[in-house]
């Protein structure tokens, strides 16, 4: 029995361009390289004798020298052998940071235990001082590899290793499952439609587990296959059954299954919400599950937040202040907001028969005739966005104005 970790696409150095402020995009970064060290905590307690990384260890061909140093100082203290092939983020070929005068130095300074796999062919588990055991590594040696970066394995001569385990590890997508990741909106670098890889065409009862990268979320695609998924999540959960942010305990023996048994090493937290106002009292309602999802903690959590329904203006106002708290509070907070503005009828009162205030009751008038005008649809609609817009400040202006009037002596 041969015990190690199955983990993938690290990208170190990934560069959250979607989040606005510096201080959190370095946060988040700086949280990549924190997981490594969870998953030697992992490796520790689980008696695991290596670790796997199938790919992308780095966010790009050539990340920045603080963060090769970072990441080979994060490996080195982990203290035993870290196994890793190129991705499609980190590919392989001439030129590649791999063959680089400063990634060998820090290696070898930094993290002798670090081997970089690029040659598609048997690495024996003895060489590294480890009992018995085969390494059949698949690594990609440019972004997009036109052809099946596993077929070399079909013609392979398994016999000098009768009775020992025989462990895979590729990088891409399996036929019929890379559709799902290429539909995630929110990747900064969205998948090519290559890189594919065929399990059926492999010899299945000569490979006793195979370890693959590039699928973001958990997911067992065979009986001996699986993607292990981010160590540290990195995007939005896809759906209620998406998981990311672990490694794989994985336990093999030759000829078996494999025992694989995930553990959590991520640190953030991602949230997706849905939340549709039926009424004003729904707001109160979303503060509420807010609070339940993310507590008082400021700088740890991510949202996807999913808004529809009709809100008055009063609310409106109130749920904007809610969302810049949000933003203040919140990693990052990334919205989809279709709720719209509808006045109530007290609220369009008071901004329409303002007689001491002639010019705000024409706007708002205007402002509603437009709204009115855009409910039916068609070239009206962008128009009567923006006037719902305007009626939110126009109305949260007065309120202003009112709140300084009321406050002067």
């Amino acid at each position: 029995m041969l015990r190690f970790l199955h983990t993938a696409d690290w990208q170190l150095g990934k560069p959250y361009a979607r989040v606005s402020d510096a201080d959190k995009r370095a946060r988040l970064r700086q949280e990549r390289l924190t997981a490594i060290t969870r998953l030697g905590s992992v490796a520790r307690q689980q008696g695991a004798a290596f670790i796997v990384v199938a790919g992308d260890l780095f966010d790009s061909p050539q990340p920045t020298r603080a963060d090769v140093s970072a990441a080979c100082s994060a490996i080195g203290a982990l203290k035993l052998p870290v196994l890793v092939i190129p991705g499609n983020h980190d590919h392989g070929g001439a030129g590649s940071l791999w063959q680089e005068a400063y990634f060998k130095e820090e290696r070898a300074q930094l993290a002798p235990n670090l081997q970089v796999l690029l040659d598609r062919q048997p690495f024996a588990l003895g060489t590294i001082g480890l009992a018995g055991g085969v390494v059949l590594p698949c690594p990609l040696l440019r972004k997009a590899e036109p052809l099946d970066p596993t077929a070399w394995l079909r013609h392979l001569d398994f016999s000098p290793w009768v009775d020992q385990p025989r462990i895979a590890i590729a990088h891409g997508s399996i036929q019929g499952f890379g559709a799902l990741e290429s539909s995630d909106t929110d990747d900064e670098n969205p998948p090519l439609p290559t890189n594919r890889i065929d399990l059926s065409s492999l010899p299945a009862a000569e490979i006793d587990y195979i370890a693959l990268g590039d699928w973001h979320g958990l997911k067992q695609v065979g009986p001996r296959a699986w993607y292990a998924g981010c160590h540290e999540m990195d995007r939005f959960p896809r759906s209620a059954d998406y998981c990311s942010g672990q490694v794989l305990v994985v336990s093999v023996a030759r000829g078996a299954l494999p025992d694989v048994v995930p553990l959590p090493t991520g640190g953030l937290r991602w949230h997706h919400l849905h939340h549709r106002f039926n009424s004003d009292d729904d707001l109160g309602r979303l503060e509420q599950l807010l609070r339940e999802a993310i507590g008082s903690r400021s700088n740890e959590d991510l949202l996807l937040l999913e808004l529809d329904g009709s809100l008055s203006l009063a609310m409106a106002t109130r749920l904007q202040d809610l969302l810049e708290r949000l933003e203040a509070r919140l990693l990052r907070l990334k919205r989809r907001d279709r709720t719209s503005v509808a006045p109530d009828p007290a609220e369009l009162r008071q901004l329409t028969e303002r007689a001491g205030d002639p010019l705000v009751a024409r706007v708002a008038q205007r402002l509603q005739q437009l709204i009115e005008a855009g409910e039916g649809g068609g070239d009206s609609a962008a128009a009567d966005e923006l006037a719902r817009m305007g009626l939110r400040e126009l109305h949260r202006a007065c309120l202003s104005g009112h709140a300084e009037t009321a406050g002067s002596p």
